[in-house]
């Protein structure tokens, strides 16, 4: 279970903090999938690998804080707040001035010491109140620029 958790810190850092993308199919299992509330989409490894991208290009200083980790077998449960100042437009969310936050809860599956699922639950209404703006995830990432 340390592990695991280990290997779920190094990603969170790596990929989400320091944004190094090139690492990030290293932490993944060929099988990985991704479940966001930003999107109605189960993403694969590259689709996932595309939307850290665009995130850390919408909010280039992005912090991803881990509040709490908990690992039982081989599933490790996350509870993390992202925060930073949107740059550029993302999922509706319009660029501004303004430093946002918001909370996330996740839960990650690894085996063999590869993540192989990731689903991530989005605290939506605490982002569509500190920006104005009604988030909308129905639009398809393949369509979004």
């Amino acid at each position: 279970m340390k592990k695991n958790k280990q290997l779920i810190l190094n990603h969170i850092e790596m990929s989400w903090n320091k944004g190094e993308l090139k690492q990030i199919s290293n932490f993944l299992s060929e099988s990985f999938y991704y479940k966001t509330t930003f999107t109605d989409e189960i993403l694969n490894a590259t689709q996932y690998i595309n939307f850290i991208a665009t995130l850390r290009k919408s909010i280039p200083d992005l912090s991803v804080d881990i509040e709490l980790i908990m690992a039982e077998k081989n599933h490790v449960m996350t509870q993390v707040s992202f925060i930073g100042e949107v740059a550029n437009p993302f999922y509706g969310i319009p660029s501004s001035n303004k430093i946002i936050t918001f909370p996330a809860a996740s839960i990650w599956e690894v085996e063999e010491n590869k993540i192989t699922s990731l689903d991530t639950l989005i605290d939506m209404t605490s982002v569509s109140r500190q920006t104005g703006f009604q988030v909308s995830p129905q639009i398809p990432l393949h369509t979004r620029q």
